[in-house]
C-alpha cells in the first residue's frame, strides 16, 4: 500500500467541519498570546512585583502541570461504557473545560490592590492561583482537541488540509491578541488591564460557541474507539511506555524549543518596544503586526514544500534551522522600522511549525496506537501540553536570570545599557541557541522516515483505526 492508497480508502470530514475544527486554533493561540505577551509584563512591569515572585509562582504552576496535564489526558482516554457511545469519548470534555476557561480568563489580570513591593504574598498566591486553574480547565478542553486530531483526520491530505486551516485561524488570532492589549492598556495603570481582559473573555467565548461543531464525534469515529479488545495501559504504565517512544521523545525536544523561541519572542516585544525603543503602546501593534504577515505568506509556500517533499522529518528539519536564523537576526533591531522587518523575517521562518506541527505530532500518534494496539492518545497530548507549559517556565526562567543579572528595574520603563542589552538576550540570543540544539537533536535521532511511516499506515489498517 503507498500513500495514495490510503489517501483514497479514507473518507475526508467536510471543509466546513474543518473550519470549524480550526477556529479552536484561534482561541488557543489568542489565550496564550495575550498570557504570554503581559502576564509576566504585567506583574512585573506594571504591577511592581519582585523578579523573583514571579518566577516562584511560574515555578509552582509548572509543577502543577508536571501533573495536571498527562493525568486530565490519561483519565480523558478512558472509555465510559454507554456515556461514550451515546456522547462521545472528547466531545463532552471539551466542553465541560472550554466553559469555565472562557472566564477564568479575566482572573489572570485582576490581582489584589497591594503594595507589591512592601505586601508582595497576596499577589504572588493570586499568580499561583489564578494561573493554576486557568491551566486546569483549559487543559481539560484542549488534550482533547488535540486527541481528535488524528482521530478525525487520518490521511496525509486531510491533516495538511486541516493543519493548514488551523494555522490561518491561529495566525489570524495573532493581529487582534497584539493589537487589543495595546489599544486599552497603559503600562503604568493597573486597572486599564482589567477591561482588556473582559474584551478577551467576549472574544474567546465567541470563538468557543463556533468550534464545538467541529469537536462532535460521528457514530463512525466513535466506533473506532471500541475497536481494540486490549486492556488499557494504567497511568503509570502509560507514562513510562509514551516516554520510552522514541518520535515522542524526539519530537518533543522540537516541539519544546519553537515553543520557547514563541513564547520568548511574544513576550519580550512590549520589553523592547517599552524599554530598548522607548516607543509607545501601539509601536508593539507594529512589530506584531510585520511578524504576522510574513506568518501568513510563508503558510501557502511551507504547504508546498511538505507536498514536494513528502518526508514530514526533512520538512520539519528544515523549518527548525529557518527558525534558528530568523530568531537570531531579531537581535540586530534599533528602530521600529528594521524591528518590523526582522520581524517579517522570523515570521515566514515560523509558518513552517505554525503549518505542520499538527501533522508532525499527528505521525507520533498514530505509531503510538501501532504500539499500544489502543486508541489512546490522550496521555501522550497529555506530556506533551506539559512540555508547552515547561517551556513557558523555562522562558521565564530566562527572563528572571536576565533581569537579575543585568539589573532591571521593577516598575520602571528608564533602564541601564546592560538591561536593555538583557531584553535583547531573551528576546533573540538564548532562544535561537536553544532551538539549534534541539532541531540538532531531533535531525539525528528522529526515528519517522517516510518508510516507517508508510509501515504505521499499514499498521493501522491492519487493527481497524
Amino acid at each position: 500500500m503507498n500513500e495514495v492508497d490510503v489517501e483514497r480508502t479514507e473518507k475526508i470530514p467536510s471543509i466546513i467541519n474543518m473550519i470549524s475544527y480550526g477556529t479552536s486554533g484561534f482561541w488557543g493561540m489568542f489565550t496564550w498570546t495575550v498570557f504570554g505577551s503581559y502576564v509576566f509584563f504585567f506583574y512585573e512591569r506594571t504591577v511592581g512585583l519582585p523578579v523573583e515572585y514571579i518566577f516562584y509562582a511560574m515555578l509552582i504552576f509548572t509543577l502543577w502541570d508536571a501533573i495536571n496535564d498527562p493525568l486530565i489526558g490519561f483519565l480523558t482516554d478512558r472509555i465510559l461504557g454507554n456515556f461514550t457511545r451515546k456522547f462521545g469519548k472528547r466531545f463532552p470534555w471539551i466542553i465541560i473545560g472550554i466553559i469555565p476557561a472562557n472566564f477564568v480568563f479575566v482572573l489572570l489580570f485582576m490581582p489584589p490592590t497591594v503594595n507589591a513591593a512592601t505586601n508582595p504574598l497576596p499577589i504572588f498566591y493570586w499568580i499561583i492561583f489564578s494561573t493554576c486553574l486557568f491551566d486546569t480547565v483549559t487543559t481539560l478542553c484542549f488534550v482533547n482537541v488535540n486527541s481528535l486530531f488524528p482521530d478525525k483526520f487520518r490521511t496525509d491530505k486531510a491533516r495538511r488540509r486541516a493543519g493548514g486551516i488551523l494555522t490561518f485561524f491561529s495566525i489570524n488570532a495573532l493581529p487582534i491578541a497584539t493589537m487589543i492589549p495595546p489599544l486599552m492598556i497603559d503600562f503604568n495603570n493597573q486597572a486599564t488591564f482589567i477591561p482588556m481582559a473582559f474584551i478577551c473573555v467576549a472574544i474567546i467565548a465567541t470563538i468557543s460557541l463556533l468550534f464545538l461543531p467541529g469537536m462532535y464525534e460521528n457514530k463512525e469515529l466513535i466506533d473506532r474507539y471500541y475497536v481494540s479488545k486490549e486492556k488499557p495501559e494504567g497511568f503509570i504504565t502509560a507514562l513510562k511506555s509514551t516516554l520510552k517512544q522514541k518520535s515522542f521523545v524526539y519530537y518533543i525536544i522540537l516541539f519544546f524549543g519553537f515553543q520557547v523561541v514563541t513564547g520568548s519572542l511574544t513576550a519580550s516585544i512590549p520589553y523592547a518596544v517599552d524599554i530598548v525603543l522607548g516607543g509607545t503602546e501601539t509601536d508593539t501593534i507594529l512589530l506584531f503586526a510585520a511578524f504576522l504577515v510574513g506568518a501568513l505568506i510563508s503558510i501557502p509556500f511551507w504547504i508546498k514544500i511538505a507536498k514536494k517533499i513528502k518526508n514530514n522529518k526533512k520538512t520539519a528539519v528544515i523549518g527548525g534551522f529557518s527558525l534558528v536564523i530568523g530568531t537570531f537576526l531579531s537581535t540586530f533591531y534599533t528602530s521600529v522600522f528594521d524591528s518590523m522587518i526582522y520581524e517579517f523575517i522570523l515570521g515566514f521562518s515560523m509558518g513552517n511549525f505554525w503549518a505542520l506541527m499538527t501533522i508532525y505530532f499527528a505521525d507520533v500518534l498514530d505509531e503510538r496506537i501501532t504500539l499500544t494496539r489502543t486508541d489512546v492518545r490522550g496521555t501522550s497530548v497529555g506530556i506533551s501540553s506539559f512540555f508547552s507549559r515547561l517551556s513557558r517556565g523555562f522562558q521565564i526562567a530566562i527572563f528572571s536570570i536576565v533581569h537579575i543579572l543585568t539589573g532591571f528595574i521593577e516598575g520602571q520603563s528608564a533602564q541601564s545599557e546592560l538591561a536593555k542589552f538583557g531584553v535583547r538576550l531573551h528576546m533573540s540570543v538564548i532562544p535561537a541557541i536553544v532551538l539549534l540544539i534541539c532541531t540538532i537533536i531531533y535531525w539525528k535521532f528522529y526515528p519517522i522516515t517516510p518508510q516507517i511511516w508508510m509501515e504505521n499506515k499499514q499498521k493501522l489498517k491492519e487493527l481497524g483505526f
